[in-house]
């Protein structure tokens, strides 16, 4: 018995535990990888079978490549266990929401916050980690490797490679009319294959993050912006709020077609919703700073995000009062120049429990700070609206009218039902909430031109086709990511005041394509703000100001 104690596990080779580890990582960790290439080449037969054989070897062939080259002594176990613990989470993630990983994706986890990131612990993230992370990580340490002599063994580690390299060759020349239209669309499946997805984004945006933190000097816009003489000297002076919304869908709004009435407040106010209305990204790190950026979605990129200013401080420059409350993340930048702050979540009340807030915490006390309002405002409300996957916490419980509800963050478990009537109760709250803000809104009208913009950051996957949550590509995102609900609502004379043409605006409404290109260049319009940046046929009100010359 204490003979069989002492004996030790059989040793191995480095270069055989690399290959053996880089198998493991083809057949465990990359499901979502076959999943999408069985969506990609639907291939029947001997030629299908022998394709996706070639597939299997052209992933070993590369995963082996890779890590040979960290095969030495004092790096390839601690590589092989960071691999083992970040491809199990990475497998976990692309197999229950059905996520690619890319760039956007890994700028998501490092900006999150801890309340978003526990949303997402579950008991089923717990055992991925430990059957695919920690136990490989485990036995790699335990494992007696044997390492050859430096050069005999740098010399065997380029055979190695040569290898890979020919059977990579090989296996990509044999089906070379298959592979090239899959990689061509390389948005489709490389986001799948797991760990070199994660790798690569990893460090494309360390390389960003570097290069915008050496480089981080915030280029000033619009130094010329100055509000119109008329507006300055308007009397009654303007007050919008802005609610920046969070995962809503267009197609869920009943003021589109929705056959369930998610809007029942908001359809007995006097609004007007824009149906045809796309998002800049689909993930809120992407979304945000683009929709207040001067940068058109196609032009726009985190790197002009963090180093330009934006629509805030255009309108602060022109003497708007600028304010933001955030019940989200946090602003991702947008705010860090002008009077901003985050709800207490520990704030005494009906909607805070100490850990989140439902997003009527937004409105308390703001009565007080439109008392003390001397000019034009601007009031930003960054509302938590619909954001996953515990969609169950994003509402109040008397709220609650569609059921069954799915109560849990693992999606795929739910009925379709369960999620479609979740994912509603949270639509209908933000229907409750945006009424809540134009009552506010109301009672000051008698003094203010009060008006309201709502638009969602970027809608949201509810499983159609195997996908949860958002953060798609934007190249393959499904429009249920990407077409995002929009509603305005303006005071009995804000529209006469600035000289709008409500119907020619309610045209705009019912058939324009806007995007959250239109904000940036519609707000600055709103508030008739005169700047170089300024672009006349991007603002929404433009063409319904008839008396409005050619210089705003």
């Amino acid at each position: 018995m204490v003979e069989g104690r002492k004996r030790r596990l059989p040793q191995i080779s480095s270069t055989r535990l690399v290959l053996g580890f880089s198998l493991a990582l083809v057949l465990f960790y990359n499901l979502a990888t076959w999943k999408a290439l069985d969506g990609l080449v639907p291939l029947q037969g001997l030629y299908g079978t022998a394709f996706f054989a070639s597939f299997g070897l052209f992933l070993w062939a590369a995963f082996s490549l890779l890590l040979t080259l960290v095969s030495f002594r004092l790096t390839l176990k601690p590589a092989l266990s960071v691999v083992a613990l970040c491809s199990a989470a990475a497998a976990y993630f692309m197999n229950t929401y059905g996520i690619a990983i890319d760039t956007v994706m890994v700028q998501n986890v490092f900006e999150t916050n801890p309340g978003e990131a526990t949303a997402l612990f579950s008991g089923r993230l717990l055992v991925y980690l430990l059957l695919l992370g920690v136990l490989p990580a485990a036995l790699v340490w335990f494992l007696p490797v044997v390492y050859r002599p430096f050069f005999r063994g740098l010399l065997e580690k380029v055979l190695v490679i040569l290898g890979c390299l020919l059977v990579v060759a090989v296996s990509a020349g044999c089906f070379y009319s298959t592979y090239a239209p899959i990689f061509r669309e390389e948005d489709k499946l490389t986001h799948f294959i797991n760990p070199t997805n994660y790798i690569y984004a990893i460090g494309k945006f360390a390389k960003q993050s570097m290069g915008i933190r050496e480089n981080l000097v915030v280029q000033p816009i619009g130094q010329d912006a100055v509000m119109n003489l008329k507006a300055q000297q308007r009397n009654r002076k303007s007050l919008m709020i802005l609610v920046v919304g969070e995962t809503a869908r267009a197609d869920h709004f009943s003021l589109n077609g929705y056959p369930r009435e998610t809007n029942p407040q908001l359809k007995q106010l006097d609004i007007l919703n824009f149906a045809r209305v796309h998002s800049c990204g689909t993930s809120t790190a992407v979304s945000v700073p683009c929709m207040f950026s001067m940068f058109p979605r196609e032009d726009y990129s985190d790197r002009k995000g963090k180093t330009y200013e934006g629509l805030l401080d255009v309108l602060q420059r022109a003497g708007v009062q600028v304010l933001w409350l955030d019940n989200n993340s946090d602003c991702k930048g947008t705010c860090l120049r002008v009077p901003n702050r985050d709800i207490p979540k520990t704030q005494p009340g009906p909607f805070c429990d100490g850990r989140r807030c439902l997003d009527e915490a937004l409105l308390q006390d703001l009565q007080a700070y439109i008392d003390g309002l001397d000019g034009h405002a601007l009031i930003v409300l960054h509302a938590d609206g619909s954001h996953g996957p515990e969609y169950y916490e994003r509402y109040p419980k008397a709220m609650e009218r569609f059921t069954p509800v799915c109560r849990t963050n693992q999606l795929g478990s739910c009925s379709r039902e369960e999620l479609v009537n979740v994912y509603d109760n949270t639509i209908l709250y933000t229907d409750h909430f945006l009424a809540r803000v134009i009552e506010l809104l109301q009672r000051n009208q008698d003094r203010l031109d009060t008006s309201m913009l709502y638009v969602s950051d970027h809608g949201e996957s509810l499983g159609e086709n195997g996908l949860f949550l958002h953060a798609a590509p934007y190249s393959i995102a499904p429009e249920a990511q990407t077409h995002v609900p929009m509603v305005m609502w303006f005071g009995t004379r804000t529209l006469a005041d600035q000289g709008i043409d409500r119907g020619c605006l309610q045209g705009q409404a019912e058939a324009a394509e806007l995007s959250h290109d239109n904000l940036f260049h519609s707000l600055l319009g709103l508030f008739q703000v005169r700047t170089g940046v300024y672009q006349p046929g991007l603002d929404i009100f433009h063409s319904c100001r008839p008396q409005m010359s050619a210089g705003q």
